[in-house]
């Protein structure tokens, strides 16, 4: 995506302030003071098991199931979106497959020097079939065209091209790499196999990994190495759930997100 998209969703979610519920665990001072600055984007709802001292302001809902309660305030209308924040993974998942009545897919919204895109698969388990990494693309291209963009993907794979007749792994990542792209391109999406080479994915929207593995090596290596920055990973599915690594402190970047995406949905 072009350069500047990031700050066209700031000002989307400064415009619209939406009501974003967010699940909190523990509350420190680098959190407290991320969600402080985060109000400019939504009206927060933070759940969690204990009220703590000095909210100032915040909109606090004492859970003792916070994973429960948040997908259900989102389910009934009750906020506009939702932060998992730092609650269980496994939980808020769980709980949003339950309400949702089907498997959850979520990709990551990431930018590198000004470049935005959305990458997956991110968990580890993810992405083990054909059907579950075109079932990403798919998703994540109905994503990108509701915030504007005609998505440009790349899939990634084991291999250069060439390299095929090295390995029976490389081999068998090379024909998946090319199988994903055409049934993509079948379902009408723009979509180039790439090999190994993610340096040619810089520009296009949406980079597929082979599998949750390379793709949570990859993600982790550029948030973590490469000085990259990370929005959080938005569920895909119609309501407004976005992911956050239990590594951070500071929500700011995924409650701009969802913030934004709410937005968007409620001028649509």
């Amino acid at each position: 995506m072009r350069e500047g998209f990031a700050e066209i969703l700031r000002k989307i979610a400064r415009r619209e302030r939406p009501r974003i519920g967010i699940g909190i665990r523990k509350l420190d001072r680098s959190t407290l003071d991320g969600l402080r600055r985060s109000q400019e984007y939504a009206r927060l709802v933070l759940v969690g098991p204990s009220k703590v001292d000095s909210l100032q302001g915040l909109e606090f809902i004492e859970s003792e199931e916070p994973a429960e309660d948040l997908v259900d305030l989102l389910a009934r209308g009750e906020i506009d979106g939702a932060v998992r924040g730092n609650i269980s993974a496994a939980r808020a998942m769980n709980a949003l497959e339950r309400r949702m009545g089907r498997k959850v897919k979520r990709m990551a919204f990431m930018g590198a020097s000004g470049w935005h895109f959305l990458f997956g698969p991110v968990g580890i388990a993810e992405g083990d079939s054909v059907a579950d990494l075109l079932e990403l693309a798919s998703g994540g291209s109905e994503l990108l065209r509701s915030l504007g963009a005609e998505p440009a993907i790349s899939i990634l794979s084991g291999g250069r091209l060439e390299d095929k007749g090295r390995s029976p792994r490389v081999d068998k990542s090379l024909e998946q790499g090319e199988l994903i792209a055409a049934l993509a391109r079948e379902r009408g999406m723009n979509a180039v196999h790439r090999g190994i080479l993610i340096e040619e994915c810089r520009g296009d929207d949406l980079i597929l990994a082979p599998d949750g593995i390379s793709g949570n090596l990859i993600f982790r290596t550029l948030l973590f190495l490469g000085e990259g920055e990370s929005f959080g990973a938005p569920a895909l599915i119609d309501e407004i759930f976005v992911d956050s690594s239990r590594s951070r402190s500071d929500f700011t970047g995924p409650i701009m997100l969802a913030a934004a995406l709410a937005g968007i949905r409620r001028r649509a």
